[in-house]
């Protein structure tokens, strides 16, 4: 398992730009504001980014030149990617005296949007072979962690119309969810995650509040941590979220104080081992605020079997 990195010292670079043109500009000094959204879902991951007083010079690059976008944060020392994609719109304006440069960015939105496919696919294709043909059609999105199955395709198919469709129609044939995380294609079945350690979440690592148990899963709060990716994994101790439901319970008017938690069909299962897989996650981030301005909202599912830490999903 994975402690994570030291919590000292926000750091947060954003990098704006046009690579095709090989021009671009790096903002670290200035104040930023960031709330990014990632899930496992084919819906792409959307990023709203607030840059304080940028000079109007680097203002008009951004409205007329830059289209693409990339957020590196977490401490001094210690800072990852956590966003990559393309400009949907920007808008700049006022707030007393602050000049402000919001943009409003989406992660591969623009090959999750426009890329069309025609292409035809033999007896005896198998189902990478069908997604690196479908790959190949993006402009800047990488292929990533793949899981697919191996069978070969009985008889031959067309394939004519948007790439995302096609993408759809794999996934639900390997009962997985396929995904673009920075600017990297992923399929990850359900009931597996990434092959990378779990994420320890205590109050020793950062953890803000007591886990929240409902009817979807878990919900846990810690300082931000670049580390934590949608489908990979997070240990969670479950005598922490124990805890937690006998308070909420308890501080319900009238409530009497139960020796252990009640019973609910409504409540989602937890793992034997604390194991979870992490299905969405929103980074928040100010560079100069205080308090809870620097962090990582995590929803997390145990999984149908356990997936050991640093091992390969089976």
């Amino acid at each position: 398992m994975t402690v994570g990195p030291r919590q000292f010292g926000r750091f947060c670079q954003v990098v704006i730009g046009n690579s095709a043109r090989g021009q671009g500009l790096v903002v670290e000094k200035l104040r930023i504001q960031f709330e990014i959204t990632q899930t496992i879902l084919r819906t792409p991951n959307t990023a709203t980014i607030k840059i304080y007083n940028l000079s109007q010079e680097n203002e008009a690059l951004i409205k007329g030149e830059f289209d693409e976008v990339l957020v590196n944060a977490g401490y001094v020392g210690a800072s990852k990617l956590i966003f990559a994609g393309n400009i949907r719109h920007s808008f700049a304006y006022k707030d007393g005296s602050d000049h402000i440069m919001e943009l409003d960015c989406a992660d591969g939105d623009a090959d999750f949007r426009n890329t069309v496919v025609n292409a035809v696919l033999t007896a005896g294709t198998t189902h990478a072979q069908a997604v690196d043909k479908l790959a190949a059609k993006f402009t800047s999105t990488k292929l990533g962690h793949m899981m697919v199955a191996g069978g070969k395709r009985i008889r031959g198919k067309v394939m004519s119309g948007p790439a995302r469709k096609f993408f759809d129609e794999i996934a639900a044939t390997n009962d997985a969810h396929w995904s673009i995380q920075n600017g990297v294609l992923q399929i990850v079945p359900v009931d597996s995650t990434l092959p990378t350690d779990a994420i320890v979440i205590s109050i020793k690592t950062g953890m803000l509040d007591a886990p929240e148990l409902d009817d979807k899963g878990i919900k846990v709060t810690c300082l931000l941590n670049p580390s934590i990716r949608p489908n990979g994994k997070i240990w969670l101790n479950n005598n922490d979220i124990k805890d937690a439901i006998l308070r909420q319970r308890a501080a319900k008017p009238g409530a009497a104080k139960p020796k252990k938690p009640p019973k609910t069909k409504h409540l989602a299962r937890t793992d034997p081992d604390g194991i979870y897989k992490v299905y969405k996650q929103v980074l928040k981030g100010d560079t100069r605020g205080a308090g809870k301005d620097w962090v990582s909202e995590v929803f997390a599912v145990a999984l149908e079997k356990t997936i050991p830490s640093g091992k390969a999903a089976a």
